[in-house]
């Protein structure tokens, strides 16, 4: 399942933290075989975050891990679906939003475990 950690220095209603889970998904649905009701998304608000040796008012991290691998446009248009949803809910500007994209060979949950180079051949 993708996971995406969104680290907000704005705090959010929890009305604004249901719509911002939402636009994540959409920008998640961008990947390919990837759906919004997959996410799994952790929504820190209020945190103090410091960049350029000093606090930042209107800030953003955002650290996502999925399964598989994908072409540049593909992780372009997600990454850019995040950072207008961050935009969008929480004002914060383009340029103060940084993300990383991990993409995993190697992904368990739901009690199996799956792997794009290895096939269990025992079930």
């Amino acid at each position: 399942m993708p996971y995406m950690r969104v680290s907000l220095t704005k705090k959010l209603t929890e009305e604004e933290k249901q719509e911002l889970y939402g636009k994540l998904g959409q920008a998640l649905a961008l990947i390919p075989g990837k759906e919004a009701f997959m996410l799994i998304a952790d929504i820190e608000d209020g945190r103090e975050i410091y960049c350029g040796g000093k606090k930042q008012d209107n800030f953003a991290f955002v650290d996502a891990r999925y399964f598989s691998r994908f072409e540049f446009h593909i992780k372009k248009a997600f990454a850019q679906g995040v950072m207008a949803a961050i935009g969008e809910i929480a004002g914060t500007p383009k340029e103060c939003i940084s993300m990383t994209i991990s993409e995993f060979s190697t992904w368990a949950g739901f009690g199996d475990l799956a792997d794009e180079y290895y096939k269990d051949d025992t079930q």
